[in-house]
């Protein structure tokens, strides 16, 4: 039971597998060696509490014998589960703490290791489905003649999504699919443009929005003090980008489905699953597959591809994988969305900062998911709180007296938006930091030692600032590359992150380093706390660089890693992860590593040219990436 959902639901996001499911899994693991133990004292007619426990064994050290897990699991598991089993103590942990060899590791370097598009079982059909070229349009008329015509193709059908071309294989169907002639219905469709878009949301900064958080009296000290300076960013549309496309595979006999998938919410995808089929879930076999990336994509609590899949099988009645290719998930899938963020801050005539403004404008990725009575079927399960997942920066850490945030949350039902890797903190965190190190350079202070007076308070953000400052070699001096500097906290964890770049004459921006300082509370595992890091580097260098969904008309522009890059190897930076020993609850991972790099990146670049960056991508601003 994850306490962030207060239910059985089986969902992958706001960090919170480790973090959610520790304390639990420790629990059950205390119960289960207790009925072992107990489960040895009958055997050996001795009290359970002279007994313990080691590698796998349980021994009785004055009768000098001991019996292993397997041997007593039978007996054991006649014993009653145990209400509060006593949990090990931290300082006997053998294995938590620990980087045993993953047991995936070679199979996932040599290839073999399967993945959700792996998935091949007898008799199945590939689908691909045409979408309709803007959001929400709908097939009103096909002609499939010649769709029909290619060779292996063996059927077209209408679905809710759009129109399903099956064929014997993947080859067969996309090129039907191509030879389709659609007529759409898009009465209901958008037709945004995204400079029209980012209008729209600047001229919502000048409006006060919903508040969020205030301190003190904001607005007054905005007033009364010597100076106030403000600026405005702004971050558009990006796609998740995964490396594996999306794929379902669905065997419906008409009585019970088999379903195999990567993703992140299989609760609500198997519940989607048994409305689209007219199945219950307990006729519903669901396996969870490993997945070449989610970041957010994989987790739709309203399961689009899992929908679509299911809307074919249904009409088939044999087994079917659905593809999404990489052009229909980037054109046709969901997006972080877009936000603009405005960040004011007075100084008073100390040099002090008086008061502090961040105003969000951004979708709300959940205005459909908490509209009241959404789905009868989902009264079970409780989602995560609003706040987990929409996230914004109300954390901001530093000791300013007088704050004010607040946040337009806009619906726009013709532009899909979901969470992705990190959520708001992408946007609300990089205005933070980014700011903050101006106002250091404004008053004349380093921005090291500026934040870190700012944290008096704060004492695991300032660990992990001093932590990346002295790993970073803070403040060295090297010809040519520049430092940046951001911290944060969040998901129970912290993080501090330097990134070193140079740029040259022609703004050809190359990143050498990036070093981060963790603090996630008990480190469950230290090497998968720095692959998640490593690879979240890589994953915000993708976006900050280069990531933007531009709408025309309410077509998608982009389709491909040819117009939407992601971080090539030879571009990708020395990382380096420095873990700080914390004996604080478990925190989140997966997303903490993102966040600061852009700040820390845009810092660096003013560092290095004396230019701040407003808005991303950085090729917006003209930056040719090494």
């Amino acid at each position: 039971n994850n306490p962030y959902f207060q239910s059985l639901l089986q969902f992958t996001v706001a960090s919170s597998a480790v973090r959610g499911y520790f304390e639990g899994q420790r629990s059950v693991g205390a119960a289960v060696r207790q009925m072992l133990i107990n489960a040895a004292a009958k055997l050996w007619n001795v009290q359970a509490n002279t007994l313990r426990t080691e590698a796998s064994y349980v021994i009785d050290d004055i009768g000098g014998r001991r019996a292993s897990y397997g041997e007593l699991s039978s007996a054991a598991a006649k014993e009653a589960v145990p209400n509060n089993p006593p949990l090990k103590d931290p300082a006997n942990y053998r294995i938590i703490g620990t980087s045993p060899q993953r047991l995936d590791a070679a199979d996932k370097t040599d290839g073999s290791f399967k993945y959700g598009m792996d998935v091949d079982i007898p008799n199945m059909l590939t689908a691909v489905i045409a979408r309709p070229p803007r959001f929400n349009g709908q097939a009103l008329n096909v002609d499939d003649n010649a769709a029909l015509a290619v060779p292996g193709v063996r059927s077209v059908h209408i679905i809710l999504g759009g129109v399903a071309v099956v064929a014997d294989d993947f080859w067969a169907a996309d090129k039907g699919r191509k030879a389709l002639i659609v007529q759409w219905n898009e009465l209901l469709a958008g037709r945004t443009d995204s400079d029209l878009q980012r209008s729209a949301y600047n001229l919502r900064l000048n409006l006060p929005g919903l508040p969020i958080r205030v301190d003190g009296l904001p607005l007054l000290a905005q007033t009364l003090a010597s100076e106030t300076l403000s600026a405005d960013y702004y971050f558009p549309f990006m796609a998740h980008a995964a490396m594996e496309p999306l794929n379902v595979v669905v065997d419906y006999d008409g009585s019970s489905a088999e379903i195999w998938t990567g993703t992140q919410s299989a609760t609500l995808d198997k519940v989607f699953a048994g409305l689209i089929l007219g199945l219950l879930p307990n006729q519903i076999t669901f396996h969870s597959m490993p997945s070449g990336g989610g970041f957010g994509r994989r987790g739709n609590p309203l399961a689009d591809f899992v929908r679509d899949a299911c809307a074919v099988a249904k009409v088939l009645r044999q087994p079917v994988k659905v593809i999404w290719t990489r052009e229909d998930d980037m054109k046709g899938g969901f997006y972080r969305p877009a936000a603009a963020v405005r960040v004011s801050a007075s100084i008073d005539n100390a040099n002090n900062i008086s008061a502090w403004t961040h105003r969000s404008v951004t979708q709300d990725v959940t205005a459909l998911l908490y509209a009241e009575n959404l789905l009868d079927s989902l009264a079970e399960f409780k989602l995560p709180p609003l706040k987990e997942l929409t996230d914004f920066e109300t954390g901001m850490p530093y000791k300013i007296d007088n704050v004010l945030m607040d946040a337009h949350l806009t619906v726009n039902l013709a532009m899909p938006a979901l969470w992705m890797r990190s959520v708001n903190k992408f946007s609300d965190v990089f205005a933070q930091e980014t700011f903050i190190d101006e106002l250091a350079m404004k008053v004349g202070k380093n921005p090291y030692n500026f934040r870190r007076d700012l944290l008096s308070e704060k004492p695991r953000h300032r660990a992990v600032l001093d932590a990346v400052a002295d790993a970073a070699g803070w403040g060295f001096s090297n010809s040519g590359i520049s430092q940046g500097i951001a911290v944060m906290g969040h998901w129970n964890s912290f993080v501090a992150q330097v990134v070193e770049v140079s740029v040259s004459a022609n703004r050809e921006l190359t990143v050498h380093r990036v070093v981060s300082a963790v603090d996630c509370g008990t480190a469950v595992n230290p090497d998968l706390v720095i692959a998640q890091v490593e690879s979240a580097i890589i994953f915000a260098l993708s976006s900050i660089l280069f990531g933007e969904i531009l709408l025309e008309d309410g077509v998608v522009q982009q389709s491909n890693f040819d117009d939407y890059p992601v971080l090539r190897m030879h571009q990708t930076p020395v990382i380096e992860t420095v873990i700080v020993n914390s004996e604080n609850p478990v925190g989140g991972v997966g997303e903490l590593g993102v966040p600061c790099v852009g700040p820390a990146l845009a810092n660096a670049i003013f560092g290095a040219i004396g230019e701040r960056i407003r808005e991303l991508p950085l090729t917006r601003s003209n930056f040719k990436i090494a």
